[in-house]
């Protein structure tokens, strides 16, 4: 015959336990995270305690000693705010700016953010302390200056290095070049047929007149017609006009041209380019 045991549960009764079990686990897992939260929360409020208080200390030194105590305003706290004259307003301006993770590299850029009073910033200035690599950033160092090439001896290759010069117009920059016996003023590269006015600019900034022009000047009490007609802003009939005013004046000068073309000053400067 077989012997009973002594001590069995019910299925209502093991049931029972199995609860009491998941409370007695799910407690002791409250009482853990409440514990672990409530010492980050003291952990939190006593590092604010202290913050406060490094401040007011900093502060009594100060009003006992006139010496100022420095510090890095990328990391200025309420109390310190408040203490320094700082209008809520302010500090929310710099609090927003810090979160975007920007950082203020100069008391320029500190009152540019919060918007102090340039009183207020004159008082503050000789505290702030940026750390090395923020003012070391702060000094960019200065971009190389552009080498300009020489617009009188580039090849058109040169030119097409330029956006909105190809082949074509790089071609038509060295034959007006040709013509005009190398260019005195960059502004005459304003003068070549198609080049549009923004495509100069960009060349402007880019190349410059290092080697003079290779002009013969013409003497213009004796040059001929022919020698007349050839200078590059002069028409056959301008060059006649010329003539004809030497020939009742005798030893005239550039200075005519203010007469011929008075109208168009800057032609008569164009010509007395290759005139003397």
């Amino acid at each position: 015959m077989q012997k009973q045991p002594r001590f069995v549960l019910s299925k209502p009764q093991q049931g029972a336990v199995f609860v009491l079990l998941i409370c007695l686990i799910s407690v002791q897992f409250f009482r853990y995270f409440s514990s672990v939260e409530g010492e980050q929360i003291l952990s939190l409020e006593a590092t604010l305690l202290n913050e406060q208080k490094l401040d007011s200390l900093q502060l009594l030194v100060e009003v006992k000693t006139g010496i100022n105590f420095t510090f890095n305003p990328n990391f200025i706290s309420d109390y310190k705010a408040y203490t320094l004259g700082l209008s809520v307003s302010e500090l929310t301006r710099l609090k927003d700016y810090r979160i975007k993770g920007k950082w203020i590299n100069s008391a320029q850029e500190f009152q540019r953010v919060s918007r102090i009073s340039d009183s207020l910033l004159e008082v503050l200035k000789p505290q702030f302390k940026f750390p090395e690599f923020i003012q070391k950033s702060s000094f960019k160092t200065p971009s190389k200056s552009l080498i300009k090439k020489d617009i009188n001896t580039a090849d058109v290759k040169a030119l097409q290095a330029i956006s909105g010069i190809g082949p074509a117009l790089s071609e038509r920059i060295v034959k007006y070049r040709t013509y005009l016996s190398g260019f005195s003023e960059m502004d005459q590269c304003y003068e070549v047929y198609g080049l549009d006015s923004l495509v100069v600019q960009k060349l402007i900034k880019q190349f410059d007149i290092q080697t003079p022009p290779k002009i013969v000047k013409l003497n213009i009490n004796t040059a001929s017609l022919d020698e007349l007609q050839k200078i590059p802003y002069l028409s056959r009939q301008e060059a006649r006009a010329i003539i004809a005013y030497r020939t009742k004046n005798t030893l005239v000068t550039t200075a005519i041209l203010s007469e011929l073309f008075d109208e168009f000053p800057n032609k008569k400067a164009r010509i007395k380019l290759y005139l003397y």
